[in-house]
């Protein structure tokens, strides 16, 4: 069962991707807003990721 914070994150994911691919079309794949955007992109997938293998420790553990 995923968490509250896991599908805030995936939403939050989803914008920012919609958000980068429509710089990259706009103002080239290699701007500074992209690469911006896409940093950004990367972050939440990080936090998603890191929620995603606390919530697998803690079933590990029964928690």
């Amino acid at each position: 069962m995923e968490t509250v914070c896991c599908i805030n994150i995936k939403e939050e994911i989803e914008q920012k991707r919609k958000e980068m691919i429509s710089l990259a079309k706009e103002t080239g794949f290699h701007s500074v807003q992209t690469i911006s955007v896409s940093q950004e992109l990367d972050r939440l997938l990080n936090m998603l990721q890191e929620d995603v293998n606390a919530l697998s420790k803690r079933r590990i553990r029964g928690i």
